[in-house]
């Protein structure tokens, strides 16, 4: 994998994305196009009814086929980041592909950045807040990050 590209879900009420959120990752898929093109893909979710909702709109914009989700990839208030797992399952899940989309909690994409950066040397943190809509591409070739918003 050349580059992991994080997303957060869309916004939501009760679990389920609204329009507002359905209309997010719209956009999303729509910013990713450049992206992906010529890439082989794949995109990858945290274990909740939005995410999953946020991964399969972006997959169907994209053309990609198979969107996979794994309780590692969500945390919140309730439950606790645990970086290693999630670094586990982005690396099995990436090593068969380009490019990896995640779509995953605030949580993961404030930590699992700069976890995954510190892991391949880099020592300065960099401050990894998205909105949602808003796209971070980790290029680990670089070993840098780049926005779209």
């Amino acid at each position: 994998m050349n580059k992991l590209v994080f997303v957060r879900y869309g916004e939501h009420e009760n679990g389920d994305l609204n329009e507002s959120g359905k209309e997010a990752m719209i956009l999303i898929g729509e910013k990713l196009k450049s992206v992906v093109e010529g890439r082989n893909t794949s995109i990858i979710c945290a274990e909740i009814l939005r995410a999953v909702e946020s991964a399969e709109i972006i997959a169907k914009n994209l053309n990609l086929s198979l969107v996979r989700h794994f309780t590692e990839l969500y945390a919140s208030e309730d439950v606790p980041v645990n970086l290693e797992k999630a670094l586990e399952v982005i690396n099995s899940e990436g090593k068969e592909c380009d490019l990896l989309i995640a779509v995953v909690s605030r949580e993961y994409i404030e930590t699992l950045p700069n976890y995954i950066l510190q892991s391949l040397g880099v020592q300065n943190t960099v401050e990894t807040h998205l909105k949602r809509g808003e796209i971070l591409i980790l290029d680990y070739n670089k070993k840098d990050i780049i926005y779209l918003r």
